[in-house]
């Protein structure tokens, strides 16, 4: 009887739909992350360098038609990474269940967490919208100045959804996890707070404008720190008590 009792508990956790949402949205934050630093690293060619002297006009087009290259991948590992931050959104409103969704934190935390997701869902979205734009104009007879100029408005708006896709992310996930302190859950929590700071820092990372940082604490919060927490996150509760800590 009790090895039937364990047989059954083992299959209802395979089959609980959150445990599916976080490895679902895991993997896919994982090969979002893996394929952007692919695309930046090995399988696009490198950016252009230009020798001192070449005409501002001549440098922008040779530098827009490279980036129109690089416009098939963005698609690819952006439109996984919105799935991704769409199961995160579903996660955490699994976790405000769990640690009592009658808490006012619990459901802050929900709601900021969402929202980041739902933030960078719409960013994403101008952002492949607006490089197809660059793109078309940039393979095409248009003024590059107008392309130059509307790129950098593109991406300068994408910087600002980032960043507050980060911050709210991370402020939600202090929310979580004060909630969760509460109900005993306390290896959670603690890995909580350290997936909050890191997506805070990240967040500081796009207000500083540091492009270079940003790509790196990107790589790392879509490749390690948030799939951990998805996977912990569909546990939590799931045997009525804390996980271990």
């Amino acid at each position: 009887m009790e090895t039937q009792a364990i047989e059954r508990q083992r299959t209802n956790r395979t089959r609980d739909p959150v445990s599916l949402v976080a490895v679902a949205g895991a993997a896919a934050l994982i090969i979002a992350a893996a394929w952007f630093w692919l695309a930046t690293k090995v399988t696009v060619s490198p950016a252009p360098r230009f020798e001192p002297g070449v005409a501002p006009q001549q440098a922008m087009r040779t530098y827009y038609r490279w980036q129109a290259t690089t416009l098939a991948q963005e698609r690819y590992y952006t439109s996984i990474g919105i799935a991704g931050f769409l199961c995160l959104a579903i996660a955490a409103s699994y976790v405000r269940d769990r640690v009592g969704r009658d808490q006012p934190p619990a459901r802050i935390g929900s709601v900021l967490v969402g929202a980041g997701a739902l933030v960078w869902l719409t960013g994403s979205i101008l952002l492949l919208g607006g490089h197809r734009a660059v793109g078309l104009m940039a393979t095409h007879a248009n003024p590059i100045q107008t392309t130059n100029s509307i790129a950098f408005t593109i991406d300068t708006i994408s910087q600002a959804f980032e960043l507050a896709t980060f911050a709210l992310i991370g402020a939600g996930m202090l929310a979580l996890a004060a909630a969760a302190r509460r109900r005993g859950f306390h290896g959670w929590v603690r890995y909580t707070i350290v997936a909050a700071v890191v997506m805070l820092v990240t967040a500081g990372t796009y207000a500083a404008g540091n492009s270079s940082v940003s790509d790196v604490m990107l790589i790392a919060s879509g490749g390690a720190v948030l799939p951990v927490w998805l996977i912990w996150a569909s546990r939590v509760g799931a045997t009525g008590k804390a996980p271990v800590s």
